[in-house]
């Protein structure tokens, strides 16, 4: 008999798909309960086949399944790390994403230094709408200087990134953004009037406080939005 095949067997067995409760229970009694084979599984409209030495079959109320041969029919490659007792089911190594979420959400501002800061349901940018953007709006009468908000991360996110520049509509002036983490200056930008938004990302992980920074250049009324995700 192909020795890949006992192999293969044994760990499907071993690492069975239960469907309705945890593995150890019922195998340790399976000595004392009867074994049903001529189970039929039926993928898709599809009648699975399945090697002798790996039939399903149905023990105490319970059907047990070869979880190897189950995954290899569906594509899925299987491991098993004998040190911690898992089961991979796909790519061991795979990283999920983490969630984005936008700063408005993730973040909303606890402290700012003038009331020209908010954020917005909308906002439109060389003719595309964004979303949840943070406005930093300079006045005509404003004095100058650095307008700035501040937002608690809790060292929870890893990037901060989404687009920046000037909203459609306001004054054609010039702008600085800084990005700080904890008072330490992440990235610089310097945003013309007439470019498109500029997207950015900024890495804050173990971050708590991020600072953002926007400088205007000149007079008159100018706003700039950043539209900014945590994740």
């Amino acid at each position: 008999m192909n020795k890949e095949r006992i192999k293969g067997g044994a760990i499907g067995f071993i690492l069975c798909l239960l469907l309705s409760a945890s593995v150890m229970p019922v195998i340790a009694q399976t000595a004392t309960r009867p074994v049903i084979y001529g189970v039929r599984v039926n993928l898709n409209g599809q009648l699975l086949d399945f090697a002798p030495d790996s039939r399903p079959f149905v023990s105490g109320g319970r059907t047990f399944l070869p979880l190897r041969d189950l995954a290899e029919t569906l594509g899925l490659p299987v491991d098993f790390d004998i040190a911690t007792n898992t089961v991979y089911l796909g790519d061991r190594f795979a990283v999920q994403p983490r969630p984005r979420t936008s700063l408005r959400h993730a973040a909303p501002f606890f402290d700012r230094n003038t009331d020209n800061i908010r954020f917005d349901d909308t906002v439109t940018m060389s003719g595309v709408t964004y979303n949840n953007p943070l406005i930093f709006r300079r006045s005509s009468s404003a004095a100058a200087g650095v307008h700035f908000s501040l937002h608690n991360l809790n060292g929870q996110y890893r990037i901060f990134s989404g687009y920046m520049g000037r909203a459609d509509g306001a004054d054609m002036r010039n702008a600085t953004v800084n990005i700080l983490g904890d008072g330490v200056v992440l990235e610089s930008f310097d945003l013309r009037a007439t470019d498109m938004p500029t997207p950015f990302s900024v890495f804050v992980e173990g971050v708590h406080q991020l600072r953002i920074e926007v400088r205007f250049t000149g007079n008159g009324i100018t706003r700039y939005a950043i539209v900014g995700y945590l994740e």
